[in-house]
């Protein structure tokens, strides 16, 4: 049974709320989160602009940043695209690799 994606609305928002990456910019600032789509059976979609694409803290966050959303009450997926970056699908792998 899958929870209604309100659930997962909302412990997303709970996560993501006051969350900062690495370099102190809220993980919500309008230059890093380019995107939110959780669909009927809670698979979270985001799309992420890094502040630093050549920092590795950045892509471990990243790494951490999905494991956490999976993890969440409603959310029964992650699924974490790198955008506006060199190499935007090497990270997104690397990201999402179990």
């Amino acid at each position: 049974m899958v929870s209604s994606p309100s659930v997962a609305h909302m412990s997303l928002a709970r996560l993501l709320r006051g969350r900062k990456e690495p370099h102190g910019k809220a993980i919500t600032d309008s230059s890093i989160l380019k995107g939110v789509e959780v669909n009927e059976i809670g698979i979270v979609e985001l799309w992420i602009k890094p502040s630093n694409p050549h920092c590795p803290c950045c892509l471990d966050d990243l790494c951490r940043l999905r494991d956490q959303v999976s993890r969440q009450k409603g959310i029964s997926d992650c699924h974490i695209e790198v955008v506006g970056i060199p190499q935007s699908d090497r990270w997104t792998a690397a990201v999402n690799e179990r």
